[in-house]
C-alpha cells in the first residue's frame, strides 16, 4: 500500500514523506497510538517508500515495481515483521535472529526494514538485546516498533527511538475503509464504525456475529431497566450481562469473560448515543444501529436525552474501570444500578 492510499493520519504521512524525500528518516522509530488505526500499514508503506525501485520521487512508493509488490505480499527478503508467538510474547531468540540479518547488506532493496509489531510484548531480555542496535544501527537498516502501550517499553528503548504518536481515525474514515477495503455493506460499515472508537480493528470486530450477540444483550439491558426495576432485578441483570460464572477459571477464560463484557459495553454505548438522537428528534440517518430504529423509538419513550446521556457517561466509566482491571462482576453490577 502506498502512503497516499492510507486513510487518515495526514500530518504523519506528510512528515514521513518529507523526511524520506530529504533522506533524513531516523533509523529507529516507535509508532505509538490506539490499536487498529493503521500503524502497521503505515510502517509497511514506509518500508515500500525506502525500497521502491522507482527513484523519481521518495515522497511515495510507486506501488507497481517488484519491491513494492513483494512488500505488499509479505514476500520481500529485506522487510521482516516480528510479532508475538503462541505465548503472546516476543522472545529474545526472535530478536537475535533479526539482528543477525541486520548485520548484512540488503539482498535486493535499499534498506533492510524490521517491523516489530506489538512491541510492548517484547520480554525484557529481548528489549535489552535491541539496545546496542538502537544505539548504533547499521546505515542500511531501519527498525520500526509498533505499539499501543509505549509505557511498557523500557526507558532505555524509548530514549533511543523518536516516537510518532497516532490518534484515532474519524468515524467517516473507518466507515470508508470498511467499505473500500473490506467490502462491508454501507449500513453495516456505518454501524460498525460508530461502535469502533476510531479503530478499524474494533470496527471489524463490531461487524462480527459476536458483536451482534453483544448488541442483543445490550438491548435487553435497556429494555429491562427502562421501567427502573428493583435492586434485586438489577443485580440479576448485571450477572447475566457480565456472563459471570462462579468458580476457578483459567487465565484464558478470564480474558474471554473480560473481552465479552468489553464488547457488550461498546454496544451499549452506541445504543445510548442512538437513543439520544431519537430523543431530540434528530436525523435517523445518523443512527449507528439503523436496523433497530423501531426498537430505539420505543426505548426513547423511557430514556430521554438526559437519562441516555448519563447512561452513556456511566458506560464510559465502566469501560475505564474494566480497562483498569476491575472485576467483571463488580463493573456489570455497578452499571446496572446506575442506569
Amino acid at each position: 500500500m502506498r502512503l497516499s492510499e492510507i486513510r487518515g493520519h495526514e500530518p504523519i504521512r506528510k512528515l514521513i514523506a518529507d523526511a524520506a524525500a530529504r533522506g533524513s528518516l531516523p533509523p529507529c522509530l516507535v509508532f505509538a497510538g490506539p490499536e487498529g488505526v493503521g500503524k502497521y500499514q503505515l510502517a509497511l508503506a514506509l518500508a515500500s517508500v525506502v525500497n521502491c525501485e522507482d527513484d523519481a520521487s521518495r515522497l511515495d512508493c510507486c506501488g507497481k515495481c517488484g519491491s513494492c509488490r513483494g512488500i505488499a505480499r509479505g514476500a520481500h527478503p529485506d522487510v521482516v515483521t516480528v510479532a508475538p508467538g503462541d505465548t503472546g510474547k516476543i522472545k529474545v531468540d526472535a530478536i537475535r535472529d533479526v539482528l543477525k540479518q541486520l548485520a548484512y547488506r540488503p539482498f535486493e532493496g535499499h534498506r533492510r526494514v524490521v517491523v516489530i509489531n506489538e512491541a510492548d510484548r517484547l520480554v525484557q531480555d529481548a528489549q535489552n538485546a535491541l539496545l546496542k542496535t538502537l544505539e548504533e544501527p547499521p546505515s542500511t537498516s531501519m527498525l520500526l516498533l509498533i505499539t499501543h502501550r509505549p509505557n511498557l517499553l523500557l526507558d532505555t528503548v524509548r530514549s533511543r527511538c523518536p516516537q510518532i504518536r497516532f490518534g484515532s481515525l474519524t468515524t467517516e474514515e473507518v466507515e470508508n475503509i470498511l467499505v473500500s477495503q473490506h467490502e462491508l455493506p454501507s449500513a453495516t460499515a456505518r454501524a460498525a464504525a460508530a461502535a469502533a472508537d476510531g479503530s478499524v480493528a474494533r470496527a471489524l470486530e463490531a461487524g462480527s456475529g459476536d458483536y451482534l450477540e453483544a448488541r442483543e444483550s445490550a438491548v435487553k439491558v435497556l429494555r429491562v431497566l427502562a421501567t427502573k426495576p428493583s435492586a434485586k432485578i438489577r443485580l440479576e441483570l448485571g450477572t447475566e450481562f457480565s456472563s459471570y460464572q462462579r468458580g476457578a477459571k483459567s487465565a484464558k477464560a478470564k480474558t474471554v469473560e473480560r473481552e465479552g463484557l468489553r464488547l457488550r459495553l461498546r454496544a451499549l454505548g452506541t445504543l445510548f448515543r442512538d437513543v439520544q438522537v431519537v430523543s431530540v428528534k434528530g436525523d435517523h440517518g445518523w443512527l449507528a444501529n439503523a436496523d433497530l430504529e423501531s426498537e430505539l423509538v420505543e426505548l426513547a419513550k423511557f430514556y430521554d436525552i438526559y437519562r441516555a446521556g448519563r447512561g452513556f457517561e456511566n458506560v464510559d466509566r465502566a469501560v475505564t474501570a474494566l480497562t483498569g482491571n476491575a472485576s467483571v462482576k463488580v463493573v456489570a453490577d455497578w452499571l446496572t444500578q446506575q442506569i
